[in-house]
């Protein structure tokens, strides 16, 4: 669950917000856990007309009486999330309804954008629906003024950002931006670390900016050997027949950019901030994200909540960030992996995550060959992207020598296109 979603929860926690908007949020703006949380509200609400905020007695009520069927983790995850909606803080009134209102225009930017690709609609017939969308809005004390245009919502919903070097990620993702968090899971020694710096060697080609991988596992050496054999094409064995050679290579290839390594087995949020304030970045990774400490949590589960909270916040505050994780045992030998299989994690840090890619492989693992499977994807459409391949599964080619993945499926790039 993300933190719009908890945003959303807190305000509509107290009996008069939520009998006022009940008609505003609707199921289109949470996720599942959420739509029903929120209507577990309207039926306490109405039981308890007394009661003028949700407080650990509602936790008692939905366990019991509304919902005695659940199974003990099922009971354990939704009490921890009033635990969470009761602590947290509310926003106010006006950050509360830009959030709806952002919410409500990237929906509509998708659906139309989903419309218009399967012919169902023209571009006039979704220009007279965002024309309609655009008005006043009264919602009781307060009101919103919407003014949009559908060059607007495509501007809001999807303006530049790093394309991926795998084509499909580019056709089911898009490119990355400012804001977004990306989670990639998968089983060790499957090439995580090359998947990563694969990717930001391409999109560290697309700017002149700045780069950063925070390592907290493998051996800084290794990564670093990674890094420019990625960004060179070049079997990592060869760098070391000419190193001099090859290090004035890859500091060409950089020219003004760089990409930094950061490697600390202490690693914790405060040594991630502490790093980002003091140079700017553009691109950003973790690898691994549950090895970062200094969330003050002892459970996994709420760790992780935590740690994807934070990095939505860095992504926001600096720029996009790729975060690696492991997926649990289940997953070996699996092609396809699903989203419930990341270690220690059913629900909490994928209800952060704009995007989550899980990459699997054969059992027994073949070397050139691994898998990719979009298990969530609420990043809204680009123009590179195509509606029916959002949640994509698809094979890959891993060049196990020079650490490169590339597309099986396309022999071109949209970044490349005109």
């Amino acid at each position: 669950m993300d933190s719009i979603d908890l945003d959303i929860l807190k305000w509509m926690s107290k009996r008069d917000r939520y009998f006022e908007l009940q008609g505003v949020v609707d199921k289109t703006l949470c996720v599942k856990e959420s739509w029903m949380m929120l209507n577990d509200f309207g039926k306490y609400f109405k039981a308890h007309p007394t009661v003028q905020e949700i407080s650990d007695d509602f936790k008692m009520w939905q366990r019991v009486q509304e919902h005695p069927q659940w199974k003990p983790e099922e009971a354990g995850l939704y009490g921890k999330m009033v635990d969470r909606i009761i602590n947290r803080t509310s926003p106010d009134r006006s950050g509360f309804m830009e959030s709806l209102t952002y919410l409500k225009g990237k929906n509509l930017y998708q659906n139309l954008s989903e419309k218009m690709d399967a012919g169902t609609i023209t571009v006039e017939q979704a220009e007279v629906e965002v024309r309609n969308f655009s008005k006043a809005t009264t919602t009781g004390s307060g009101s919103t003024q919407i003014v949009l245009t559908l060059d607007e919502l495509a501007q809001q919903a999807r303006t530049g950002g790093y394309y991926w070097r795998i084509e499909d990620l580019n056709r089911s993702v898009g490119p990355l931006r400012a804001g977004d968090f990306c989670i990639v899971a998968k089983r060790p020694e499957v090439g995580g670390t090359s998947f990563l710096v694969s990717e930001m060697s391409h999109m560290l080609e697309q700017t002149d900016g700045n780069a950063i991988i925070f390592n907290n596992e493998e051996e800084p050496s290794k990564v670093y050997s990674r890094m420019v054999s990625s960004a060179l094409d070049m079997d990592y064995r060869q760098l070391l027949t000419d190193p001099v050679k090859h290090q004035a290579d890859y500091e060409a290839w950089l020219g003004t950019s760089s990409w930094d390594l950061c490697h600390d087995t202490n690693m914790t949020i405060a040594s991630i901030h502490k790093e980002l304030e003091n140079k700017k970045y553009d691109l950003i990774a973790i690898n691994v994200l549950l090895k970062v400490g200094g969330t003050g949590k002892s459970e996994d589960h709420d760790k992780f909540q935590e740690l994807g909270e934070e990095c939505r916040r860095i992504a926001q505050q600096y720029g996009p960030v790729i975060a690696i994780v492991q997926a649990d045992p289940s997953a070996e030998g699996m092609q396809f992996i699903p989203q419930d299989r990341i270690y220690k994690s059913k629900t909490a840090l994928q209800g952060e995550a704009d995007a989550l890619i899980m990459i699997g492989t054969d059992d027994p693992i073949v070397d050139h060959r691994r898998y990719l499977h979009v298990a969530k994807n609420k990043l809204p459409p680009a123009p590179c992207t195509v509606s029916k391949e959002k949640h994509i599964k698809c094979e890959v080619k891993f060049n196990i020598d020079t650490g490169r993945f590339t597309s099986v499926n396309h022999a071109t790039n949209s970044r490349s296109a005109p």
